[in-house]
């Protein structure tokens, strides 16, 4: 039976194959067999199939699961841009470095200034590592690897840098980055928390108060009113209150604060 997938797949094979046949039936002439089959490439012999495939590389045996992980980060990540996604993917494991992979998969897509969103923004936590200061360049790159919008960038960037600054405080990005795609100061507080905390996504989300106190008086005094997420400036009759309140919390929760306690009825208010 005729293998119509076969022939698909084959072609130049069955082009030779059925001038042969023409040839064997009279159909052709030997020159016109010739001239039918010039512009196509002459077939292999065995011989020479066998010397070609001892030629080729073999498949090192760590690229299957080189593949397999790889496949598994582009599915949970969903870059909006593939192609420089892999290449910042595939240069983060080249040189050690933390690749550029959320830890799960946000779905429903959440729609945000520039794509940026709370799975993103802990990415770009991660890459950062312990370093206190960043960048421009630097997290460029990585905003450009994760193929996020660099206006959002450029937003977070004019809330905490002046002209003259070529790099600003790290945790600094963080409260402006959740202050970005937040829609309350009290969101972009609790999305700070998930970010920074050290336990595994479901659990408390908590931070220490040491760590929480400097970033909400950040976030108070960015004065943004055009952002929902930061809001107009606060001063010191609305931050003393809730300090003073979460300071107590903290103290009989070894230190730490979650956005739990932020959302609690006994909390005086945020802005």
């Amino acid at each position: 039976m005729w293998d119509y997938k076969f022939a698909r797949d084959n072609p130049i094979y069955f082009s030779h194959l059925f001038v042969a046949y023409l040839k064997q039936e009279m159909v052709l002439s030997e020159e016109e067999a010739s001239a039918r089959t010039r512009g196509f490439p002459r077939l292999k012999t065995q011989e020479e199939e066998e010397q070609l495939a001892a030629q080729r590389l073999a498949v090192p045996s760590p690229l299957p699961r080189i593949l397999k992980e790889f496949t598994k980060a582009a599915i949970r990540t969903q870059p909006y841009d593939l192609l420089r996604w892999s290449a910042a993917y595939f240069a983060a494991l080249a040189t050690g470095l933390e690749p550029p992979v959320k830890e799960r998969l946000e779905f429903p897509p959440l729609e945000a200034p520039g794509g940026l969103t709370p799975g993103y923004l802990r990415v770009l936590h991660r890459q950062q590592g312990d370093a206190p200061f960043v960048q421009y360049e630097q997290l460029l790159r990585r905003w450009k690897g994760l193929c996020l919008g660099v206006e959002a960038l450029d937003t977070i960037w004019g809330l905490v840098a002046t002209e003259e600054q070529d790099e600003v405080p790290w945790l600094h990005i963080v409260s402006a980055g959740s202050g970005l795609i937040s829609q309350s100061p009290l969101q972009t507080m609790v999305l700070v928390c998930e970010t920074l905390t050290t336990e595994p996504e479901g659990a408390s989300a908590c931070v220490p108060m040491t760590t929480f106190e400097p970033l909400y008086l950040h976030v108070s005094q960015l004065d943004h009113p055009g952002l929902p997420g930061v809001g107009p400036a606060v001063g010191i009759d609305v931050t003393g209150p809730l300090l003073e309140h979460l300071r107590a919390v903290a103290a009989e929760q070894g230190g730490n604060v979650t956005p739990r306690n932020l959302a609690h009825f006994n909390c005086p208010k945020l802005y």
